[in-house]
């Protein structure tokens, strides 16, 4: 398409059907019961159709910036068009000698053939960009009509977890849930140990290494000579108590005193007379009696 103006787009088919194209695949589909899938899936569905709208309102802008250029084009056009028949008309004696009104118009026409063609080429391009921009505008309000509805159901899902509902977990349809199956199986024990060994929980345990080295060094022993069942059994349990950590002596408490304020303590408490000043048992009944 040639036209006067160089900054006008090209409205071709393929440009018409691209944008039709875009706009049918902004849909979002709303869950029938969205509290079961959890609150991230209609979190989800909010930002789609915030995304989408603002993807139509993008559309929208550019095919009305793409409608009002065609238009002003279109008015432009019309203007020279009608100025260059009414010069034919004027002075051009071909167009004069016509029989009538009619025959003038088209003699006058067939001399502008050209602007003619670019003339019907842009009403043409108004006419798309105005089936398309129709088409924008009915997009925007479903979209828009989309956002109020899951408004809605944001409403009825706080409505519904107060009267005693939760949030689901139940997986998005089309997608697969984890295999828990398919988790390694590890034993209980085995965590518990684990868990004592980096904690340091069994760090005040004996040795059990030496412990079974030391019993198997006595059971040796023991096995050269003759020696009765319950005296080995009684030589294990004094191997095993001997390497077994015992626990230190529980700390005394102090008094709050230092060494010297002790000493002074105690050198100011009377002693009790030592050597011959000290009386036996008789002599102090004696005393008693007087």
């Amino acid at each position: 398409m040639t036209t006067e103006s160089p900054t006008l787009p090209e409205i071709t088919v393929d440009v018409v059907e691209s944008v039709f194209r875009r706009l049918s695949s902004m849909e979002v589909e709303l869950d029938a019961d969205p509290l079961q899938f959890g609150p991230k899936r209609l979190n989800g569905k909010v930002a789609g159709a915030r995304g989408m709208l603002t993807e139509c309102e993008s559309v929208f802008l550019k095919v009305s910036l793409w409608l009002q250029k065609y238009r002003a084009a279109h008015r432009t056009l019309e203007t020279e068009m009608d100025l260059a028949k009414k010069h034919l008309y004027a002075n051009d004696p071909e167009v004069r000698a016509g029989r009538n009104v009619a025959d003038r118009d088209a003699l006058a026409t067939m001399k502008l053939r050209q602007q003619a063609r670019d003339l019907s080429a842009v009403a043409q391009s108004q006419a798309d960009l105005e089936a398309m921009l129709t088409v924008v505008k009915a997009k925007r309000a479903d979209l828009k009509d989309v956002q109020g509805r899951i408004r809605d159901q944001m409403k009825l899902c706080h409505e519904e977890i107060g009267l005693g509902g939760r949030w689901g977990s139940k997986p998005h349809p089309g997608t697969t849930a984890p295999d828990l199956d398919a988790t390694p199986n590890v034993d209980k024990q085995t965590l518990k140990d684990l868990h004592e060994m980096f904690t340091g929980d069994r760090a005040s345990e004996p040795d059990l290494a030496a412990v079974v080295e030391t019993v198997d060094e006595t059971i040796e022993e023991v096995g050269e000579t003759p020696t009765p069942i319950e005296e080995v059994a009684e030589a294990i349990a004094e191997t095993v108590a001997e390497e077994a950590p015992t626990p230190d002596p529980p700390a005394q408490e102090g008094n709050g005193m230092d060494d010297e304020a002790a000493d002074e303590f105690l050198s100011a408490i009377d002693t009790p007379a030592t050597g011959p000043d000290l009386k036996n048992l008789d002599d102090l009944l004696k005393d008693l009696d007087l």
